[in-house]
């Protein structure tokens, strides 16, 4: 007999195949329409040795031109035709993978020997022709090498690659592929100590405004990167980001050779920075466009996706932070973090368990205090629903807290003039 607490999980593969029938239909009728699969790169951080690229895979009819992406208003962010099971090149450096998207049309990778120098870089991603792909049985970990031979290249701009197989010795045939689309990524040296993990809404972007009119109004028909920065925010994540961090107190230049296309601007000495958050990935391309506008420090992007899992109808938002921390520490287990974020959701519940499982990975704690009027918005009451949590970790941990970026930024001040601590954030401050 069918067991009834397998319902569940029947329900969820059944929504799931569905919706990947249904994506994988419109994307052939928008193929058919003239639309073509392109990228949307989210972005990546690296080791030395291993790096992680992120993007997905929608139709789109206009290839090589993405700037509409950061133009879409409210909800027609959240919208889009991916590419289930699209197969792409991905290049990062001298390691190279053929990989399919998953169900949603993303695309999460590890490639292992990139060889790339610490700081800014690109990694690429080429989608493949799908037919070409199945009718010449590549596989993951088959050679992709760009061809001489253009006959046959279609005006989607499309290019040929030869495809090779290293345990035959041979060229099997080409592949027709579009055009490559950068992706830029952090890579973080092996003698690099400090890094800065920053929440997203009501840390850098106010978000929970307490008028019901304004906030329907930012989300269902503003621009993601037209939104309103928390007051003083991306002053204190750049200074926090050009900290000089040593146990010695002594400043520390070391000099990082990136690619002038990837860095844009960007201070070559500054920390990694990762932005997570339980926003969906949509939202990407209009949160960088943000970032450049307020002069926050660009940094990767960790985001998660709507929608039922392979666990749930709905996926935690706190399970994805813990999740992700947990990845970095093992990733960049050398790297103490400053961990930024706000009380008005699950932040300091999940920086303090972070802190204390994983104590030697932790500088600072830096949380941003919203208004009571903040606080109903975001959670119905007037008080912080986990801020005792920060009482809990350890002592030799500082916990900074401030209304906005400007008294964080006092606050960090106040850390400067200790005396030089091994368990104490030292450094200067750029001011």
């Amino acid at each position: 007999m069918f067991a009834r607490k397998n319902l569940p999980s029947l329900a969820l593969s059944v929504a799931s195949r569905i919706d990947e029938a249904t994506s994988t239909g419109l994307a052939r009728v928008l193929g058919w329409a003239g639309f073509y699969p392109g990228v949307v790169g989210f972005g990546g951080y690296a080791s030395q040795t291993r790096a992680r690229v992120l993007a997905r895979v929608v139709m789109e009819d206009r290839v090589g031109e993405r700037s509409w992406l950061t133009q879409r208003r409210g909800w027609r962010q959240f919208f889009d035709a991916q590419v289930p099971f699209q197969p792409v090149l991905v290049t990062c450096g001298q390691a190279q993978k053929v990989v399919f998207t998953d169900g949603g049309g993303y695309v999460d990778i590890e490639l292992v020997g990139h060889g790339l120098q610490p700081g800014w870089q690109l990694a690429s991603i080429q989608p493949l022709n799908a037919v070409d792909v199945q009718r010449m049985g590549v596989r993951e970990g088959d050679r992709l090498y760009p061809s001489s031979d253009v006959e046959g290249a279609s005006a989607a701009g499309e290019s040929l690659l030869r495809v090779g197989r290293a345990e035959e010795g041979r060229v099997l045939g080409r592949i027709r592929a579009a055009k490559s689309v950068d992706i830029p990524l952090r890579v973080i040296g092996d003698d690099e100590r400090y890094g800065v993990v920053s929440d997203i809404d009501d840390t850098i972007i106010v978000s929970m405004i307490p008028r019901l009119l304004t906030a329907a109004k930012h989300a269902l028909m503003e621009r993601v990167s037209d939104r309103e920065a928390v007051p003083g925010m991306a002053g204190f994540l750049r200074r926090v980001a050009r900290f000089n961090l040593y146990p010695s107190g002594q400043e520390k230049h070391t000099e990082r050779k990136e690619s002038s296309s990837a860095a844009h601007g960007r201070q070559a000495n500054a920390l990694p920075v990762m932005y997570l958050s339980t926003g969906p990935w949509n939202l990407v391309p209009g949160l960088r466009e943000f970032l450049r506008r307020t002069d926050f420090p660009m940094g990767a992007f960790l985001m998660t996706d709507f929608g039922p899992s392979n666990t749930g109808w709905f996926r935690s938002g706190v399970e994805h932070k813990k999740r992700e921390l947990r990845r970095l520490v093992r990733t960049f287990p050398n790297i103490q973090w400053i961990l930024v974020g706000d009380d008005g959701q699950h932040d300091p519940e999940i920086y303090a368990e972070f802190a204390r499982e994983f104590p030697k990975n932790v500088a600072l704690i830096a949380i941003r205090s919203l208004s009571q009027l903040e606080q109903l918005m975001a959670h119905g009451t007037l008080d912080p629903i986990s801020l005792g949590e920060l009482e809990k970790i350890p002592d030799q941990i500082p916990r900074l807290y401030g209304e906005d970026g400007f008294r964080l930024g006092r606050a960090v001040a106040a850390l400067v003039p200790q005396p030089p601590d091994p368990q104490r954030l030292t450094g200067y401050l750029d001011r």
